[in-house]
């Protein structure tokens, strides 16, 4: 039976709460800092030309030249009351935006996250088993070649190899499961590279255990130590920061969506901020440091869990 403890929901609730108030407050004050006023982004798009007098009316209209504090707790209520706006772009709802973008950009996390699963898994077990320490130092140099790339080169290459030149892919309006893949694979380069040492690392660490030695004693092969015993408890190791691995890939889908070419939440993210969307800015910056330090909290609760099951 699970029990509950009401201070530590209380504190991560709190924190929750707080990290939100910060990161949302911080986003109307670099918004405020500015040197491209939001007002005349959106009065250049509308009429082409603005006079200082025609920009003024637009950003009274919008309520842009109210004090900071005023337009930030008027988004707060907004937000309490599920009404965060209209898009200065589109002029669609900031919500209905959102939550037709967001769906896209789970998929793509939820595929490359089932990828970066397996092939840490995989890639990890294979550095085991293979005895030969040129192999390993293979992988191991392969590993850091993946962290130093950035996503957006990978994500481009990727795309002029299998899109340009073979036309295995499309190179535009990547949408739905299958569309979904080759940025989740892009998306899961770094993660797989990042993850695939500590878990090779944590299976050598569980493999010298006590209990690896007994079950040698007791006539059990390498491989079935490794499959029943030697990987679950190297998974272990690396489930919670995996979590928040997972909420940080939202954020790392921004510039890999745009190279896709996938309308989702980074693809809106990014949009927003070039067009200086005041209200899809603010919105979307919510809801990725929401959806962040969520699986941060879960990432803790399920760590604690863990330790309190080996202690």
């Amino acid at each position: 039976m699970i029990k509950l403890d009401v201070k530590k929901i209380i504190k991560r609730l709190s924190e929750l709460f707080f990290t939100l108030l910060f990161v949302t407050l911080l986003s109307f004050i670099l918004m405020r800092v500015s040197k491209v006023d939001p007002a005349t982004a959106y009065a250049k798009r509308a009429i082409g030309n603005p006079t200082e007098l025609q920009i003024e009316n637009i950003r009274s209209s919008m309520g842009f030249d109210k004090p900071l504090l005023v337009q930030y707790f008027s988004w707060l209520k907004g937000l309490f009351q599920m009404d965060l706006g209209k898009s200065l772009v589109s002029g669609y709802s900031v919500w209905d935006e959102i939550w037709k973008a967001f769906p896209k950009t789970l998929l793509i996390v939820g595929i490359s996250s089932i990828i970066q699963f397996i092939s840490i898994i995989v890639i990890g077990s294979l550095m085991f088993i293979l005895k030969n320490k040129l192999i390993r130092r293979l992988f191991k140099v392969l590993c850091i070649v993946g962290i130093s790339v950035p996503s957006f080169y990978i994500s481009t290459l990727f795309l002029d190899i299998f899109g340009v030149k073979y036309n295995l892919i499309s190179v535009t309006n990547n949408i739905g499961f299958k569309g979904s893949i080759p940025p989740a694979i892009c998306l899961a380069v770094f993660i797989i590279c990042f993850y695939v040492p500590l878990f090779y690392n944590g299976l050598i660490k569980e493999s010298n255990e006590d209990y690896s030695m007994y079950l040698r004693c007791q006539g059990l092969s390498e491989f079935k130590i490794l499959i029943n015993h030697l990987i679950p408890n190297g998974i272990l190791g690396i489930i919670p920061s995996f979590l928040q691995s997972i909420g940080l890939s939202i954020a790392g889908a921004t510039v890999i969506e745009r190279v896709f070419s996938v309308p989702g939440f980074g693809y809106l993210i990014v949009n927003s901020v070039i067009e200086r969307d005041a209200p899809m800015i603010h919105s979307t910056v919510f809801f990725l440091a929401f959806f962040i330090a969520l699986m941060n909290i879960i990432a803790d609760i399920i760590n604690e869990r863990i330790e309190g099951e080996r202690s």
